[in-house]
C-alpha cells in the first residue's frame, strides 16, 4: 500500500521520510515535546531514524505510521501524527506539535483525520491512546475525539491514563 498523505483545511499530512530526520529529531528533542512524548528521555538521531524507518515500514506493511504536519503543503513540518503498534497487536494514535504552535487546534485537526483514515480506509476496528495523567491538554484531546477512559496502569513507572475508540464510536460520532 503507498503511504497516502492528509489533508485537513488548514494542513496536510504527509508520511514521514528520512529527509524529515534533522526536523522530527528537533521536534523530538525539544524539552516540552519530549516531556510528554519519551517520558523526558533525550531521542538520539538514530533513534529518530528508526521511528521513521519503522514507519516506512509499517506504511508498506500495514498502510499507517507517522505523518508530518505542515501548513501550507510544502513549509517545514512543524509536528507529527499517526497510528503504531508497540505490540505488533494494538494500534495507537501518537502526535506532537511544536510549543509555537499549541493552542491553535493542530493536534486536534490532525488526530481527527489520522483516526479518519484508520477507521474509513483501514476498517480498523479500534484505535487506542494513552497519555501521561499529568498531561491535561492530551486527556482533553483524547476526549474530544471522543475517546473513552478504559483504566489507569503505570507504564514504566509513570501513572499513565489509557483510552479508545470503536470504529463504531466513531461512525456515530
Amino acid at each position: 500500500m503507498n503511504a497516502p498523505v492528509l489533508a485537513t483545511p488548514r494542513l496536510s499530512l504527509r508520511p514521514a521520510t528520512l529527509g524529515d530526520l534533522a526536523a522530527l529529531h528537533a521536534l523530538f528533542t525539544d524539552a516540552q515535546v519530549r516531556r510528554w512524548l519519551f517520558d523526558d528521555r533525550v531521542v538520539s538521531e538514530a533513534a529518530a531514524r528508526e521511528i521513521i524507518e519503522a514507519s516506512t515500514t509499517s506504511f508498506a506493511g500495514r498502510g499507517f505510521g507517522h505523518w508530518v504536519l505542515v501548513e501550507p503543503p510544502g513549509s517545514p513540518l512543524f509536528g507529527c501524527a499517526g497510528l503504531f503498534s508497540a505490540d505488533g497487536i494494538e494500534i495507537e494514535i501518537l502526535y506532537a506539535v511544536h510549543p509555537s504552535r499549541w493552542g491553535h487546534g493542530f493536534a486536534t485537526e490532525a488526530a481527527r483525520a489520522v483516526l479518519d483514515h484508520g477507521f474509513r480506509a483501514l476498517a480498523l476496528p479500534r484505535i487506542a491512546a494513552r497519555a501521561d495523567t499529568p498531561n491535561v491538554e492530551s486527556i482533553r484531546l483524547m476526549e474530544r475525539l471522543g475517546m473513552r477512559f478504559e483504566a489507569e496502569r503505570p507504564i514504566g513507572g509513570r501513572p499513565t491514563v489509557h483510552y479508545a475508540l470503536t470504529r463504531e464510536e466513531w461512525e456515530r460520532g
